[in-house]
């Protein structure tokens, strides 16, 4: 199979694929070990909100400009 003769938006649809896998498994750490070594339970401190944040704007930029 060669991949040259795919279109370009193949490699968008993967990439957002990749992406919403990351973020199921970001969402698939446990609460107690994002929380392990903080002074607090804060909502900012979690850190899979953070990536969250992340793959969202990564997702809209390949959703725009695909």
């Amino acid at each position: 199979m060669n991949l040259t003769n795919l279109p370009l938006e193949w490699a968008n649809y993967l990439s957002i694929i990749v992406f919403l896998c990351l973020f199921v498994l970001v969402w698939l750490i446990p609460q107690q070990a994002v929380y392990e070594d903080a002074p607090d339970q804060s909502r900012w401190r979690d850190i899979r909100l953070w990536a969250t944040l992340l793959i969202a704007v990564q997702l809209l930029l390949y959703a725009v400009f695909n």
